[in-house]
């Protein structure tokens, strides 16, 4: 299983090696080890810091020609990124910066910069794992992940942070099975049998409380400013938008945010690793949105607010509507899934208008993450816990990493 172990990382290592070389101030001090992601700003690298004890930390490399799957950055998207992350430096549930450094050899050329290793895997990748391996999340665990992420955006707000981009691969996972394969309890003095027995088990499964998130990649974060501020309403992806975004709005604040972290709760509820939200055009994705969670409270929003540039009544705002005024949210989830304390932050969250849904402190405040009864009648429904992923995922730790 080592030697398994081994080939597939050198192979993470041979496919990061082929794309092109870093520049040479940079080679010199990080090691290059293997991609953990690409997108349309960039790619991001595991690495070594030679000069800070060997310690693994996150390259992102950000374009600065484009090309490929990327598009062009510059100045700007570095110093957006670096000044949220600064902002938001010390929390345990956001990625911490570490270092910038940028290719001064040409004057578009690219930028890095470099964050702690949180975990190889994004919550999307992980959702999707556990759904193939028929290991669907346990409310428990749903709970114990959402205050992570809701206590991530609390702290992005507190600190004028609009993040703008909340969705699963934005969102770094380690359940804590890699690391105790990477560092194994010290051996007692047992005979080899047992010694032997012991590194051949996958660790046990972590409790919910053992898998850490941290929230990633604040590349289209907005500084949060009071009053008269418009922003983009292209903000997000279309399946962990907001309503009043889809409708044109310009004025919106850091419900956008919650509203997409209501999205990632019902996907861990669903837990299938696909998109809570789907359609072929923005339209659909709207309808199917308001015909869950009910359009009432978005049609009374539309009374005083208008679409943005528009004369008439947009494709959206005919979608909006149209569509039932109550959802269908509770029958979606109903109660031998998700507690009715449960339900009142899920609801909240994807509450359709922005004045009615829950702030990230509001929803921190809710029964579902203080009530030990609660948790108590939880565990006595869902039985025995199910086994966790350690087995599945130790075929591409080391003992090398």
């Amino acid at each position: 299983m080592a030697s398994s172990a081994r080939s597939s990382l050198n192979r993470r290592a041979a496919a990061a090696a082929a794309d092109a070389p870093w520049p040479p101030e940079i080679e010199e001090r990080y090691q290059r080890l293997e991609k953990l992601g690409e997108g349309i700003f960039g790619r991001v690298y595991k690495a070594r810091d030679r000069a800070d004890s060997n310690q693994i930390v996150a390259v992102k490399q950000l374009c600065g020609r484009g090309g490929g799957p990327s598009v062009q950055t510059g100045f700007l998207e570095l110093a957006r990124e670096v000044t949220s992350l600064n902002r938001c430096r010390g929390h345990p549930s956001i990625v911490e910066f570490r270092n910038t450094l940028v290719d001064k050899r040409d004057g578009d050329g690219d930028s890095f910069i470099v964050m702690e290793y949180a975990g190889r895997m994004n919550l999307r990748t992980y959702m999707v794992s556990r759904g193939i391996h028929g290991l669907p999340f346990c409310e428990a665990e749903v709970r114990g992940i959402m205050r992570q992420l809701l206590a991530a955006v609390e702290m992005s707000h507190r600190a004028g942070v609009l993040h703008r981009d909340v969705k699963p691969e934005n969102v770094v996972v380690d359940d804590a099975t890699a690391d105790r394969i990477r560092n194994p309890a010290p051996d007692v003095d047992d005979d080899d049998d047992k010694k032997k027995d012991r590194r051949q088990r996958p660790p046990p499964p972590p409790p919910p409380e053992e898998i850490t998130c941290k929230v990633c990649d604040f590349g289209a974060s907005e500084p949060m400013t009071e009053g008269g501020r418009e922003y983009s309403p292209l903000a997000t992806s279309d399946p962990y938008r907001a309503p009043e975004l889809f409708l044109g709005s310009a004025d919106y604040d850091g419900r956008i945010d919650t509203w997409g972290l209501g999205c990632v709760m019902a996907e861990l509820l669903v837990g299938t690793g696909g998109a809570f939200f789907e359609g072929k055009t923005e339209e659909d994705v709207l309808a199917n949105m308001l015909e869950v969670v009910g359009a009432r409270g978005i049609q009374d929003w539309l009374g005083p607010h208008q679409p943005a540039g528009s004369g008439g009544r947009s494709a959206a705002e005919e979608r909006a509507r149209d569509c039932p005024e109550a959802g269908r949210l509770r029958e979606v989830f109903p109660e031998k899934v998700l507690s009715q304390a449960g339900f009142e932050v899920l609801s909240g969250l994807l509450e359709s208008s922005p004045g009615g849904r829950l702030t990230a402190a509001e929803a921190l405040q809710k029964p579902w993450f203080a009530d030990d009864d609660q948790r108590t009648d939880e565990r006595r429904r869902e039985g025995p816990r199910r086994r966790g992923l350690g087995a599945c995922f130790m075929s591409c730790v080391t003992d090398d990493d």
